[in-house]
């Protein structure tokens, strides 16, 4: 049986992402175990909807992007 007590720890911050946009809102995942478990859900869709946000910023990063 696999374990999975092997995972990276909650809120580590992980690894950035490159686009400054993303990473900040990837950022606001550290602040999800200090909430209480039944408001999980809405931070999720917040930062979801922020996520599609960054995402969809019309912002070319790479050359030849246009």
């Amino acid at each position: 049986m696999t374990e999975l007590n092997n995972l990276p720890e909650a809120g580590d911050g992980g690894s950035p992402v490159g686009d400054a946009s993303v990473d900040a809102v990837l950022a606001r995942l550290d602040n999800l175990q200090a909430l209480p478990v039944e408001q999980h859900a809405e931070a999720y869709s917040a930062l979801h909807d922020a996520l599609l946000d960054a995402l969809n910023e019309d912002n070319p990063s790479a050359a030849g992007d246009a």
